[in-house]
């Protein structure tokens, strides 16, 4: 007999925060397409070491080109999907990523640098011991929604430059962000299988930890980094883990209060407050505590809500 199988599809839709608008909708990538992915950039990558660092260094500087051409379009895509005011998208995210892209061209050489290192034992005087610095393989990325662009092309730049293939699982909020990086490289000159974005829900990121990736790099809160530490140790899977913080802020004696008050009003509501080194405390000296309060309240009560394409926003 015959039965019905209903094949479930979990979708990942894109939305403007500030507006609602629906900006695309996609399913997210099944275990299959994740690992066909990690396959894929598993191939990739042998080639695109044997290209050596200087090829590299020249298609990451095409990059950084393209990323300074289409700075502004780029920083108006983010603000769209993730709401950040357009200011803050192209000073935290855009010209981040840019400055990345030239730390890693000018210490490319020196990042894969062979090193010789004597031997500390009598015995062993006249030997000398080496270490060679390799890519790992095929690097995972899961990378957060406050900054969908700078933490994933940061990670996945230095991950290049150093001969390893990258796929990224990008927060289900921020998907065409991580495509926009994605389309990018591509023009730029990296392989498409060597750099690739798979969308998906938390099911998908959870593939791509199971998947045979040789190193994770992943960024979010402190009780799912547990999870994720949990899941890489149980096969010693290296991985990188950038998790929430909880961050005080000193105002001491001699502490200047309009610009204390100034920093603190930035550093606990630049990115709406969604950072891991936000202000969420400030420990004030008795002596500047009431003109350090007042000058914080009266600089908060200018901050602006709305659109951050809108020029008046913060």
């Amino acid at each position: 007999m015959a039965t019905d199988v209903q094949i479930v599809t979990r979708k990942v839709v894109s939305v403007n925060p500030a507006t609602g608008e629906v900006l695309r909708e996609f399913e997210s990538a099944s275990e299959s397409k994740v690992r066909a992915a990690v396959s894929r950039a598993r191939v990739a990558q042998p080639q695109w070491n044997e290209l050596g660092v200087k090829k590299r260094i020249a298609i990451l500087r095409e990059f950084q080109t393209l990323l300074h051409q289409k700075k502004s379009d780029v920083a108006c895509l983010i603000t769209r999907e993730a709401g950040k005011p357009r200011v803050e998208a192209l000073l935290t995210e855009v010209l981040v990523v840019l400055d990345a892209a030239r730390f890693c061209i000018e210490n490319a050489y020196g990042f894969l640098r062979e090193e010789q290192v004597p031997h500390r034992n009598l015995v062993m005087k006249a030997k000398a011991g080496r270490i060679l610095r390799e890519p790992y393989g095929v690097i995972g990325i899961i990378s957060p929604w406050n900054y969908p662009f700078s933490i994933p092309a940061v990670e996945a730049l230095a991950a290049l430059i150093t001969g390893n293939a990258v796929v990224v699982k990008p927060s289900e909020l921020t998907s065409l962000v991580a495509l926009e990086l994605e389309a990018l490289l591509h023009v730029a000159g990296v392989p498409k299988d060597l750099f690739q974005v798979v969308v998906g829900d938390s099911t998908t990121g959870a593939a791509l930890i199971s998947s045979q990736i040789d190193k994770l790099v992943f960024t979010g809160s402190v009780a799912t980094g547990k999870r994720v530490a949990q899941v890489a140790a149980a096969r010693l899977l290296p991985v990188v883990l950038e998790l929430g913080g909880k961050d005080p802020m000193l105002v001491l004696d001699d502490a200047d209060v309009d610009v204390a008050s100034s920093a603190a009003v930035w550093g606990a509501f630049m990115n709406a407050g969604q950072a891991c080194l936000s202000v969420e405390r400030c420990y004030v000296d008795r002596t500047l505590y009431d003109g350090f309060i007042e000058a914080c309240v009266a600089k908060t009560k200018r901050l602006r809500l709305g659109n951050g394409l809108d020029p008046e926003v913060p």
